[in-house]
């Protein structure tokens, strides 16, 4: 006979899978952290069924826009950062939301207000002063100056493409 404690823990896990499930990134098998609920400022949760990275080295106000869960799970599989999606209408209120981290981003060091605008790329030096930086540029641009120069790629998540 299962206890009323194990029952209450395995409903408590089915709510969380179900709610999930718009999270999941369709064909992705593994993921390198797991879900968790992480608190933003209410304001900054994503609309129910959509997902929105997050960075934790980022003010708010320099986070990207909300997106689709399967493009917000694929450039944090790619970029890092952390994936958030409302638990329900109370997020709005309180700003819990479930979360899955895929580790840190790629702009360590960089100052927030260097960083290019969302949907862009910029090369990035680091033994180069910020001001002395390369502009933001499309990230084709940018891989190809990487390429040739070495640095790095910063990239910023924009909106959804139309």
């Amino acid at each position: 006979m299962i206890s009323l404690a194990m029952r209450g823990g395995r409903l408590r896990w089915a709510a969380l899978a179900l709610a999930l499930g718009g999270c999941a990134a369709p064909g992705v098998l593994e993921r390198p952290g797991v879900q968790s609920e992480y608190h933003v400022p209410p304001g900054d949760v994503p609309q129910l069924g959509w997902c929105r990275i997050w960075y934790a080295e980022l003010p708010p106000e320099w986070q990207p826009p909300a997106m689709s869960c399967p493009r917000a799970h694929a450039l944090a599989g790619k970029h890092g950062g952390r994936v958030l999606k409302a638990i329900s209408p109370k997020s709005f209120q309180d700003g819990r939301t479930l979360s899955v981290d895929y580790g840190p981003s790629d702009f360590p060091s960089v100052p927030p207000e260097q960083l290019p605008p969302p949907g862009y790329c910029r090369p990035w030096f680091d033994r180069i002063p910020a001001e002395r930086q390369p502009a933001p540029m499309t990230c084709e641009r940018a891989e190809q100056l990487v390429r040739q120069k070495g640095g790095r790629v910063v990239y910023m998540p924009g909106p959804e493409q139309d």
